[in-house]
C-alpha cells in the first residue's frame, strides 16, 4: 500500500509529470461561477472535479530547460575551439557570450525555484488524502538519485539531477514548518540559507577538496535557498484555484526586484576583484593553487559565491515574472509561450535525452565539432523534442521517463494512456489566453 495514492496533485521536483492547483486550498470568490467558490474542491465525498494546469509552470519550466540544455551542449564535449584545435570567429564569441550572459546560472535556479513550488503542491495533496507526505518526498527523490541521478553523472559531471535529489531529501523534512505559519516563513529560511551559504561553501571546499563531485554536495546550502522561495511563491494567493484572472502585481514586481538583485550580484563580483585580487608571481603570472587554479584570498569565494546567488536568483525572479506578467496579459505572447508547455510536462525526458544525443553525435567527433555546430545541434534537438512533447501529450498522461519515476514511487499501477485524445496542448486553445487549460476527466486512480 502507498502511503499516497498516484493520483496526487502537483508532483514536487524541477521536473514534475503534472502541477495541477491544490484543490485543498481556499479559493477566491468569484461570483456565482461554478467551482470557485470558497468550498470548491472540499472532500464532500463527491467525485472531486478534474484539476486544472497551471500553464505558467508549464511554460516557466521549459524555457529553464532550454536554457540548461544549452549550457550543457559546449559541457558535455569539449568543442575545437576549447581544444585549442579552432580559432574563435567573432560571431561564435558573441553567440557564447550572449547566452552565458542570459542562461548561465539563471535556468538552473528557476529549475530550483520551480521545484519548491511542486512540492508544496504535491504536499498539500498528500495530506488532503490522508498520506504521509514526508515518505513520499524522501522515497520520490531517492529514486530520482539513485535511478537517473546518480548514473547521469557518471557520464556528464555536470549532472543536476543528483544534486537537486540530494537537497530536496533535506527539503522534505523542513516541509511541515515551511508550509505552515507565516506566508513569509518560507522567505525568511531562503535569506538565511542564502547568507549562510557563501561559509557552508568555503568549509566544504576545503573539507572535501578538487573533485568532479563536490559541486553535488557544496552548493546543497544555496539551493536548499531556492527552494524554499519556491515554497514561498507556491503559498501565494496568485496561485490558489481561480486566481489566474484576478488582478496582481507580484508577477511585475518579481521581474522588477530580480532585475535589481541581478545588477546587485554584478556589483558583488567586480567588489571580489577589486578588493580580493588574485596573487601573481613575479613574472605576472596568477600563482596557481593545488586545484590548477588561481589563489586568491578567502574574501574572494565568500564574495563569488553571493555573487552567483544574486546573480542567479534575480535572474530566475526575472525570467518567472516575465513569464507569468505575458500569461497573465493573454496576448499574442501568451499564445506563442503557450507552445512550450508540452515540454515543460516532460523535462525529465528531454533533459536526459539531450545527454543522450550529445553524446551519440557529438562524443566520437570531441575536439573537432565548433562552438556554433554544438548551439545548432541543442537547438534541433529542441525543436524535435517539441514536436515529439506535442504529440505525446496528446496521447499520454506522462512522459516516458516520469512515468517510470512515478511508478517507481508510489510502488503501484500508474495510468498511462488517456482515456480519449485529448486536444494537444498549444492547439484549439489549450493554452490561449482564456488561462490554463481544464484536463479532460480522467480515468479512476489517474494522476490528477
Amino acid at each position: 500500500m502507498t502511503d499516497v495514492q498516484p493520483g496526487a496533485a502537483g508532483e514536487p521536483g524541477p521536473f514534475p509529470e503534472q502541477d495541477r492547483y491544490p484543490q485543498d486550498v481556499p479559493q477566491p470568490v468569484r461570483g456565482s461561477a461554478p467551482g470557485t467558490g470558497p468550498d470548491a474542491g472540499a472532500d464532500t465525498g463527491a467525485e472531486p472535479r478534474p484539476p486544472r494546469r497551471v500553464a505558467f509552470l508549464d511554460i516557466a519550466r521549459a524555457l529553464a530547460m532550454i536554457g540548461v540544455v544549452l549550457m550543457n551542449a559546449t559541457a558535455v564535449v569539449f568543442s575545437a575551439e576549447m581544444a585549442g584545435e579552432r580559432d574563435r570567429t567573432l560571431l561564435a564569441s558573441a553567440v557564447d557570450t550572449g547566452l552565458a550572459l542570459l542562461m548561465s546560472g539563471k535556468a538552473r535556479a528557476m529549475l530550483m525555484i520551480l521545484l519548491g513550488v511542486g512540492a508544496v503542491l504535491a504536499w498539500r495533496s498528500a495530506v488532503r488524502r490522508g498520506g504521509r507526505p514526508t515518505a513520499v518526498m524522501l522515497r520520490r527523490y531517492t529514486v530520482l538519485g539513485l535511478l537517473f541521478g546518480v548514473p547521469h553523472l557518471l557520464v556528464f559531471d555536470g549532472d543536476i539531477l543528483t544534486h537537486y535529489a540530494l537537497t530536496a531529501l533535506l527539503l522534505a523534512p523542513l516541509m511541515p514548518l515551511l508550509v505552515g505559519g507565516s506566508g513569509r516563513r518560507p522567505l525568511f529560511a531562503a535569506l538565511m540559507l542564502f547568507a549562510a551559504a557563501p561559509f557552508a561553501e568555503f568549509l566544504l571546499h576545503s573539507a572535501l577538496g578538487p573533485h568532479s563531485w563536490t559541486s553535488v554536495v557544496v552548493h546543497v546550502p544555496q539551493t536548499l535557498g531556492f527552494f524554499c522561495v519556491g515554497v514561498w511563491l507556491a503559498r501565494r494567493p496568485e496561485l490558489a484555484p481561480g486566481a489566474e484572472d484576478l488582478p496582481s502585481r507580484l508577477p511585475v514586481l518579481m521581474l522588477w526586484t530580480g532585475l535589481a538583485v541581478h545588477v546587485l550580484g554584478y556589483g558583488a563580483m567586480f567588489a571580489a576583484d577589486a578588493f580580493f585580487p588574485m596573487e601573481m608571481g613575479a613574472d605576472g603570472v596568477p600563482v596557481l593553487g593545488d586545484d590548477g587554479m588561481p589563489v586568491v584570498p578567502p574574501g574572494s569565494p565568500l564574495l563569488v559565491s553571493l555573487a552567483s546567488t544574486l546573480m542567479g536568483g534575480g535572474g530566475a525572479l526575472f525570467y518567472l515574472g516575465l513569464v507569468w506578467w505575458l500569461v497573465r496579459r493573454g496576448r499574442t505572447a501568451s499564445r506563442a509561450l503557450g507552445v512550450l508547455a508540452p515540454l515543460g510536462r516532460m523535462t525529465l525526458t528531454v533533459y536526459l535525452g539531450s545527454t543522450a544525443v550529445f553524446l551519440v553525435v557529438m562524443g566520437p567527433l570531441e575536439t573537432a565539432v565548433p562552438l556554433l555546430a554544438q548551439y545548432g545541434l541543442a537547438v534541433a534537438y529542441f525543436v524535435a523534442a517539441l514536436a515529439f512533447a506535442r504529440l505525446w501529450n496528446g496521447w499520454f498522461l506522462l512522459g516516458p521517463l516520469e512515468w517510470v519515476w512515478r511508478r517507481l514511487t508510489y510502488l503501484g499501477p500508474v495510468p498511462m494512456r488517456r482515456v480519449g485524445r485529448a486536444a494537444v496542448p498549444g492547439q484549439d486553445g489549450a493554452d490561449g489566453p482564456s488561462g490554463p487549460p481544464v484536463s479532460s476527466k480522467p480515468q479512476e486512480g489517474a494522476p490528477r
